[in-house]
């Protein structure tokens, strides 16, 4: 799972349902065909926090380290899993061995050949340092039978069996003899060593990444010769920068794509896309807070969110209302769970239940003498996200409920959200393609362990992501998984808000732009690796 804004989006582990094959836009291709050389540049929402690829929590980190990094095993444009770095493997009949054998002609940027004991290493790492992205995927890892089998042929073994354990694999491989040296979680926060088809060739923290494409990379060549990455963390700057051709790609806002929608002249310069993504927003609850230990409370909360006005005021109808960890597109999902409707005097009726009444005439409700106030975190340049802070604010002050609106700049957003140093934060998760929610609401997957930064502990939900993981019927499975959300919808650990589509802004000098459903644009193979510019 990846944290991300609401302008965004932050890992979940993967939607079983197979995406329909994406097609270019047909007018985008000249007859020409692709053209090699040139530079594309590429907007980066929030600065990469790390280029250490064990140490990724966001999307950022992950979009530009796949140009560094080619995965073990990659998903294609329907998200099943194809050879990558391992030309090919085997599952043990057990299910609880995979052996991977890698492709020969893999190297890394420093031209050292990628060996099965770079696998093993870059697996350790990610289980003991531990990586919050990756880690909840190899708990079940079986060390004495975990090794490298011979220079090309790495062997991992798990205690249990996971329905969908080789998506674990879509992760990419660090060199030993680079990254065993030294403090592994503080000496490659600027240092990219990887085996994909480019290598960093500069970095300006807060402003540029560059990459260019490296000349002995061992698979089918990109064309692009350089991708540039600008740290541009304000959709408006972002807005305004494509239209002037500084950029080639940005996420845009709803309100900037519903004006620019007819613009025939814009039109002409940019392609825009609406898409519908892993991804849902959110607002998490720390419940290590008092304030929200109470499920009462969460579901007040909740009642004075009013989405549909949000749904239709802020993103023009092109959102929809989620209910859960699932979106409505995803077999786990659970059609019989209603949205919580927006009610004021329902939510004023629980809160007064749960003990919380203005005592003093001061206009914020109390109990045991501590005002209800709290502060929810925003990235700073967010408009969306503040906008509906602001909504959400004066909804909650109407019920005698205090919340300060604190916009961070994303680096220090995400700290503070991934140590569960928070109160209450405007956010969304991206989700893999095969539901797993272990690593966000498993008890044992509490900061820095996982991503669970809201803290949360049920033992009724803890057994059944259990039994989630490793259920082959897929008949129980989807009833274990619809019980989950139905448990998670009512316990409220996060006030889950909209599924946005996503709305994309790409210049049309860049050709073969394709998407995926369910993954989009990125994060696929080969998705912008097949991009090219005139």
């Amino acid at each position: 799972m990846k944290i991300t804004s609401l302008l965004l989006s932050i890992a979940l582990v993967l939607g079983c349902r197979a995406p329909e094959t994406p097609a270019a836009s047909g007018p985008r291709t000249p007859r020409e065909g692709p053209h090699d050389g040139g530079t594309l540049v590429r907007r980066l929402e929030a600065d990469a926090g790390t280029l250490n690829y064990a140490l990724q929590t966001t999307d950022y980190e992950r979009q530009l380290l796949d140009y560094i990094y080619d995965p073990l095993v990659a998903l294609d444009a329907n998200l099943q899993p194809i050879p990558a770095t391992a030309a090919k493997w085997e599952v043990s009949p057990d299910g609880l061995t995979y052996t991977f054998h890698l492709d020969p002609r893999s190297t890394f940027s420093d031209g050292t050949k990628v060996k099965a004991s770079d696998v093993i290493f870059t697996i350790m790492k990610i289980v003991d340092t531990p990586s919050p992205q990756f880690a909840g995927n190899f708990e079940a890892l079986d060390r004495d039978h975990t090794k490298a089998a011979d220079e090309k042929t790495a062997v991992v073994a798990f205690r249990e069996r996971r329905v969908a354990q080789i998506y674990a694999f879509n992760i990419g491989v660090l060199p030993e003899h680079v990254y065993g040296k030294g403090d592994f979680k503080k000496d490659f926060a600027d240092v990219a060593v990887g085996n994909g088809p480019y290598r960093l060739a500069d970095r300006k923290r807060g402003a540029t990444i560059r990459l260019e494409r490296r000349s002995d990379y061992w698979r089918e060549k990109p064309h692009l010769a350089t991708i540039l990455f600008k740290v541009i963390g304000v959709h408006t700057t972002a807005w305004n920068a494509i239209q002037h051709g500084d950029v080639d790609e940005t996420r845009v806002k709803s309100d900037q794509w519903f004006f620019a929608r007819n613009d025939a002249a814009l039109q002409r310069k940019i392609e825009l896309r609406t898409l519908y993504l892993l991804r849902y927003n959110c607002i998490p609850w720390n419940l290590r807070d008092p304030l929200f230990g109470d499920k009462r409370v969460r579901k007040a909360l909740a009642m004075l969110f009013d989405r549909q006005s949000i749904i239709d005021n802020i993103y023009h109808g092109q959102a929809r209302p989620i209910t859960g960890p699932f979106t409505p597109d995803q077999w786990a999902y659970n059609p019989s769970v209603p949205a919580i409707p927006f009610d004021p005097r329902g939510a004023a009726a629980l809160l007064a239940d749960a003990g919380w009444r203005d005592t003093d005439g001061d206009h914020v409700i109390d109990r045991g003498g501590r005002k209800f106030s709290f502060s929810m975190l925003v990235p700073a340049g967010d408009t969306i996200s503040f906008e509906q802070a602001q909504v959400f604010q004066d909804a909650l002050k109407n019920a005698g409920i205090e919340m300060r609106i604190e916009p961070l700049d994303g680096a220090t957003f995400f700290k503070h959200v991934m140590s569960g140093d928070f109160q209450a934060a405007s956010m969304a998760w991206t989700l893999d393609p095969f539901p797993d929610i272990y690593p966000l609401f498993h008890s044992k997957q509490r900061p820095p362990a996982g991503l669970n930064v809201v803290s949360y502990a049920n033992p009724e939900i803890d057994g059944l992501i259990d039994q989630s993981r490793t259920e082959l019927n897929p008949e129980k499975r989807t009833a274990i998984y619809r019980r989950m959300h139905e448990i998670l919808a009512d316990d409220q650990p996060y006030l889950w808000t909209v599924q946005v589509g996503t709305k994309w802004a790409i210049n049309r000098r860049v050709h073969d732009v394709r998407d995926s459903k369910g993954f989009g644009l990125f994060e696929w193979y080969p998705g912008p690796l097949a991009w090219w510019v005139k």
